[in-house]
C-alpha cells in the first residue's frame, strides 16, 4: 500500500518499444509489471520516466526528449552519447553512474552539446565535452529561465556552461575545468551560481558580463590562466564567499561594474592581483581576505566605493590605488604587507565618514574609525583603541588608526 501511494509516475523503459507504444496513451491502464528485474508502475498521473541506455536498440537522448512531454523524466545510464541535445520541454534529465562513470555527452566539436530552450528544466549528472570553438559555443547553453543545472562536469568546451539572456536559474555543484571559460553569464539577471568549481580554464573560471542582480556564492576558482572570477558591466550583484587562488593574473576582477556587494571572498596566492576594482564605482567591498599576492587590493580609476573590514596581509602591496578618488576605507587589517598602502593620483578617505559607538577591551567609546596598520608607532592615550596620532606614510593619512586588529572592536547599535 505504501509503495503504491509513494509511486505516482508511469515508468517507461526506453528501448522497449512495445512498452512505450502501450503506455503512451497515458492513463489507459493501471498495472504493475516486473521486466528484467525493474518494477514498472503505470498510473493515471500525467508523467513518465524514460531510461536511456547506450546499448539499447534506440539510445539517443534526443529521441527520448522528442517522445517525452512536459513533466516527464529521462534517466541516462553510463555511456558515451555523441549527439547534440536540444531540450525544448519542461523535463528532468538525470545522468546516473551505472558503473562506468557519469554519462558523457560529446558534441564532437560541433556547436553546443546541450541547449536548454524551455523553462523549468532540471539537468543533473552529465559529463559534457568537446563543444565547438566558436565564441558562444558551450558544453551546456541555457537560453531560458527557472532551470536547475547541477552536478555536471564540463571539460574541453569553449564555454563550459553559458547562460545567455536567462533569469532565475540555479547553477550549483558543477565542475568546469579545461575550458576557455568555465561558467559564464551574459545579459542575464537574478540567477544563482553556488558551490561550483572552476579550475584550469584558459581564460576565466567564472565570468559575468552585462548582467544584473545575480548571486555568485561559495564558488572556487583555481589555477585559471587569466582570472578566477571576472565581472564586467555587472550591477546589483551579490558576490559572496568565493575562493580564488593561484590564478595567473587575478583572483577576482571587477570591471566597469557598480552597486555590487562583494563580501566574504578569499583571493589569495595569485601571482599579481588578489582583487582588482577597475573603473568600478559604488560597490561595497567588505570582509574579504587577500593574502600572498603582489597587490592584495588594486583599484584603478575606481571611485565612490566603500572598503571595510577586510583582512589584507603578506602582500607586496596591501592596497594599490591609481587614479581612484572618493573611496572610504576603514576597519581593515593591513598586516605584514611590504608596503601597506600605495596611492598615486588618488584622493580618498582613510577613516569612516561617521562616528560609531563601539566596545574596545571593556570600554565603550564614540569615534570615527580607521584601519589597523601593523607598522603604526603611535600610542593610545585614552585607552579607546584609537591611536593618539595619525598614521602617516608617504602615500596616505589615517587620522583614526586602530591600535589593534579590527576583530577587537565591537560596533554597538
Amino acid at each position: 500500500m505504501l509503495l503504491l501511494m509513494a509511486i505516482v509516475n508511469k515508468i517507461i523503459l526506453k528501448g522497449s518499444k512495445e512498452l512505450i507504444s502501450k503506455s503512451r496513451s497515458r492513463g489507459s491502464f493501471p498495472a504493475c509489471f516486473l521486466i528484467l528485474g525493474v518494477l514498472i508502475i503505470a498510473s493515471t498521473a500525467n508523467s513518465a520516466t524514460y531510461i536511456v541506455s547506450e546499448k539499447s536498440d534506440d539510445y539517443s537522448i534526443q529521441s527520448a526528449i522528442n517522445k517525452a512531454m512536459d513533466g516527464d523524466r529521462i534517466i541516462v545510464k553510463s555511456g558515451i552519447y555523441s549527439e547534440r541535445i536540444n531540450v525544448t520541454k519542461r523535463l528532468i534529465l538525470r545522468g546516473v553512474d551505472t558503473g562506468n562513470g557519469l554519462p558523457i555527452v560529446n558534441a564532437n566539436g560541433r556547436r553546443d552539446a546541450i541547449t536548454l530552450i524551455a523553462d523549468g528544466i532540471w539537468l543533473e549528472g552529465f559529463s559534457v565535452i568537446n563543444s565547438g570553438s566558436a565564441s558562444e559555443d558551450a558544453g551546456i547553453k541555457v537560453l531560458s529561465s527557472k532551470n536547475i543545472v547541477r552536478g555536471n562536469i564540463l571539460n574541453n568546451n569553449s564555454y563550459g556552461l553559458f547562460l545567455k539572456n536567462s533569469s532565475y536559474n540555479e547553477i550549483k555543484l558543477n565542475q568546469a575545468w579545461g575550458n576557455d571559460v568555465g561558467i559564464a553569464l551574459q545579459s542575464s539577471r537574478n540567477n544563482t551560481l553556488m558551490d561550483n568549481y572552476a579550475a584550469s580554464n584558459s581564460f576565466a573560471g567564472i565570468f559575468s558580463g552585462n548582467s544584473k542582480g545575480n548571486t555568485i556564492k561559495n564558488n572556487t576558482a583555481y589555477g585559471n590562466s587569466w582570472v578566477g572570477l571576472l565581472f564586467n558591466n555587472t550591477e546589483n550583484g551579490l558576490i559572496e564567499g568565493n575562493t580564488a587562488f593561484a590564478n595567473v593574473n587575478a583572483g577576482i576582477w571587477v570591471r566597469n561594474s557598480k552597486f555590487n556587494q562583494i563580501t566574504g571572498n578569499n583571493a589569495s596566492y595569485n601571482p599579481i592581483f588578489g582583487f582588482i576594482l577597475d573603473r568600478s564605482s559604488n560597490n561595497t567591498f567588505s570582509m574579504n581576505t587577500a593574502n600572498g599576492n603582489l597587490d592584495g587590493i588594486s583599484m584603478d580609476q575606481s571611485n565612490n566605493n566603500t572598503i571595510l573590514e577586510n583582512n589584507i596581509s603578506q602582500n607586496e602591496f596591501g592596497i594599490y590605488l591609481d587614479g581612484s578618488d572618493k573611496n572610504i576605507i576603514y576597519l581593515n587589517n593591513f598586516n605584514l604587507n611590504t608596503i601597506n598602502a600605495y596611492s598615486y593620483n588618488s584622493s580618498n578617505q582613510w577613516s569612516s565618514d561617521k562616528e560609531f559607538n563601539y566596545l574596545y577591551r571593556g570600554i565603550i567609546s564614540w569615534s570615527s574609525l580607521g584601519s589597523f596598520w601593523h607598522d603604526y608607532q603611535g600610542g593610545d592615550a585614552f585607552d579607546s583603541g584609537i591611536g593618539t596620532s595619525a598614521y602617516v606614510d608617504e602615500f596616505i593619512r589615517d587620522d583614526r588608526p586602530l591600535i589593534s586588529m579590527k576583530e577587537n572592536y565591537k560596533i554597538l547599535k
